[in-house]
């Protein structure tokens, strides 16, 4: 008979294996401390704060007045209706750019993939009112340099390109443009973290560059397409520097409360009614959990199988 000894196996209760989980833990709270302080002190604090202003009118409590006092603002409806409409255009055309571009450098690599992702993500690096103020100057076609094509399309200034419902297409336009890049970036960064096996044996197994995309890349990447939906989607909904300096360039033609956001502001800034304006963000910022919800469990974002 043959005896073999086996290595002994330190038990969770021994020094070493407490001094082990005790590293662990060292470990995770020296990661996530600096973001659950930043978390507090610069997310919850202020929603609790705002909370509570949003029941406070002229110095004392007041129930729900603020509350109801935004819901009965005609301007909600209408602002409300605008972001619904620009997130309804723009999101589908942002993810759909951001995926075909990433997918299709990834099944093209090398030396021009590298280059187009700096292309792509040139866009992005002019943003918030130095990206509204290069689009007006865009539009504009004593300015612009696609001025003939502009007078082609019967633009003769910036008022006629935002007119009507032409707003929220230019706007659609410029948030793509923005937008794109980076999640460009991060999306293909993602592809070229996967498996090569897996890739590989799909082509082993003759599956077309279509299918391997549609029924392998895109659903070990799917946790990276939420958060890039996610992110997006509360960009959007709380669209306010785009349309401000836009309305700058076409008086009278852009309203003030064109957006949530805007009316947000005009109530803080004009109004002086700090609890409608905290009674309305706190609104928005409901929106975009329940948003944020809805993708995490529809996509299992934090699925582990």
């Amino acid at each position: 008979m043959t005896l073999t000894m086996s290595r002994p196996r330190a038990d969770v209760g021994t020094p070493t294996a407490r001094s082990r989980r005790r590293g662990r833990t060292a470990a995770v709270w020296i990661l996530l401390g600096p973001y659950a302080l930043f978390l507090a002190v610069f997310g919850i604090a202020p929603a609790g704060y705002a909370l509570w202003t949003s029941f406070v009118h002229d110095g004392s409590f007041s129930g729900a007045r603020n509350w109801s006092a935004v819901f009965d603002d005609y301007r909600l409806g209408e602002a409300a209706q605008h972001v619904t409409l620009y997130l309804l255009l723009w999101l589908p055309v942002l993810l759909l750019t951001v995926l075909s571009l990433a997918f299709t450098l990834h099944a093209r690599p090398g030396r021009v993939s590298g280059a187009l992702q700096l292309v792509y993500y040139l866009p992005g690096a002019v943003t918030g009112s130095a990206a509204a103020l290069l689009w007006l100057f865009m539009i504009s076609p004593g300015n612009s340099p696609f001025g003939p094509l502009l007078k082609l399309m019967d633009v003769h200034s910036a008022t006629d390109a935002l007119s009507g419902g032409s707003l929220i297409a230019v706007l659609a336009v410029m948030g793509v443009a923005v937008h794109a890049g980076g999640w460009i970036v991060v999306l293909y960064g993602a592809l070229t973290a996967l498996p090569k096996d897996v890739l590989e044996a799909a082509q082993v197994d003759g599956a077309s560059a279509w299918r391997t995309m549609w029924h392998i890349k895109l659903p070990m990447v799917r946790t990276y397409v939420a958060f890039v939906l996610i992110s997006s989607f509360a960009a959007g909904s709380q669209v306010f520097v785009e349309p401000t300096v836009l309305g700058t360039g076409a008086p009278g033609q852009i309203s003030p409360t064109w957006s949530v956001n805007q009316l947000a502001y005009v109530y803080a800034t004009q109004d002086g009614d700090f609890g409608k304006a905290a009674a309305l963000s706190l609104a928005m910022l409901a929106v975009g959990l329940l948003a944020a919800w809805i993708v995490i469990t529809r996509t299992r974002m934090y699925g582990t199988g």
